[in-house]
């Protein structure tokens, strides 16, 4: 496939294309740290529609920090697999369990390619909802867990009552053949960044980081994902539900809120911090959804805070 990615890339990588135990094909990333001896690794996980490129910054900041990057896109978007070849703007999963399946690989290759421990595992959006779950099935997995602007509450852009109402009736959706319904035909959708003003963007409050976002989007239209299906809808509401009501372990946790979050839900993420003592709570008033692409003093505190949790 001909891209023209590679000046979106942070340089020194290696590009691995690796299959998911389903056979789902899956874009995987892993750069070695700029030092003599690695710190440890840190296992980025990025949210909806997003892709490797988008953090090329943030990973550009932990190698020179002294530590190993892997990364991935999730089957679905980015250049891994999508759900249909014939029709790749549809987004959809049974089960959020498939995301396991992901997490799952990025880890094997990691283990095969020895990066070294302590492992850490920095999560956004999305990612933070498959980081959650993994850190409620195995623990030890990561030895420390930071999770900025978490999706652990409402769906966006979908009503609370509509979102209890569909899990509510989804059975009687499934028996009706009804979840491969989406909320707008494939065939139109373009990413969200492409289809909006920057000044009404809910994302970022920086105009350069927009631009460059749109981009990497306007110049790789294979990287464009889809509409996800009233199927996808009801699987990660099931595993926010299922999550809300888990215990969580006693781990080193930092949670990091945008103060001018616009898309997910922070009134819901600070009820669970609230049941943990050991859940660390940072909040960046000035900050939008999208907290490492943000403006420079934004990104700098959100990096200053990571970096300082990792090396406590």
């Amino acid at each position: 496939m001909k891209t023209n990615l590679s000046k979106h890339m942070l340089e020194n990588g290696q590009i691995i294309f690796k299959k998911a135990e389903d056979g789902r094909k899956l874009r995987m990333a892993i750069w070695k740290a700029n030092t003599k001896s690695a710190l440890g690794t840190v296992f980025f996980l990025n949210g909806h529609r997003e892709f490797i490129e988008k953090y090329s910054d943030t990973f550009e900041f932990f190698v020179k920090k002294g530590f190993n990057v892997s990364s991935l896109d999730w089957r679905g978007w980015g250049l891994s697999d999508r759900p249909f070849p014939s029709r790749p703007k549809i987004q959809h999963i049974s089960s959020a369990e498939e995301y396991q399946l992901d997490l799952d690989a990025i880890i094997s290759l990691a283990k095969r390619k020895k990066l070294t421990t302590p492992w850490y595992l920095v999560a956004h959006s999305l990612g933070c909802l498959i980081g959650l779950r993994r850190l409620t099935s195995e623990p030890q997995c990561f030895d420390k867990y930071i999770f900025l602007s978490p999706l652990w509450g409402n769906f966006p852009f979908i009503a609370r009552p509509i979102q209890r109402l569909v899990i509510i009736f989804e059975k009687a959706l499934r028996l009706l053949g009804l979840t491969m319904l989406t909320q707008q035909s494939p065939e139109k959708y373009k990413p969200y960044s492409l289809t909006i003003d920057f000044k009404k963007n809910t994302l970022t409050s920086d105009r350069k980081q927009f631009i460059r976002l749109q981009s990497i989007l306007k110049e790789n239209p294979e990287l464009h994902s889809g509409t996800p299906t009233l199927g996808y809808v009801i699987a990660i509401l099931k595993e926010i539900d299922a999550l809300n009501l888990a215990k969580i372990p006693n781990r080193k946790i930092l949670v990091v809120l945008a103060g001018q979050e616009q898309i997910t839900d922070n009134v819901s993420v600070m009820q669970l911090i609230n049941r943990y003592a050991f859940m660390h709570l940072k909040t960046i008033k000035k900050a939008q959804h999208e907290i490492l692409i943000e403006k420079e003093e934004i990104r700098i505190e959100a990096l200053s805070l990571m970096h300082k949790f990792l090396k406590s």
